[in-house]
């Protein structure tokens, strides 16, 4: 029986990859550019998008940490 779980895998090694060079080569650009501002959203968006491309699981657990939260206040 034919599985894609490694294709799968490749693929989410090379995405990790891709994604850390566009990183650094957004972060190059910002900082060259002296936009302060833009290199604060553009860490905080990439570290956001980042959580989920590292460890797509997080994605399952953070809507239950909210309600909790959100049940208790």
């Amino acid at each position: 029986m034919f599985s894609a779980q490694g294709i799968f895998e490749w693929l989410a090694g090379e995405v990790k990859w891709l994604f850390l060079i566009g990183f650094l080569i957004g972060l190059i650009v910002f900082c060259f550019k002296r936009a302060w501002i833009g290199v604060i959203i553009f860490l905080a968006g990439t570290i956001f998008i980042g959580m989920f491309i590292i460890n797509p699981e997080i994605m399952l657990e953070l809507p239950e940490r909210f309600s909790k939260i959100i049940m208790k206040g």
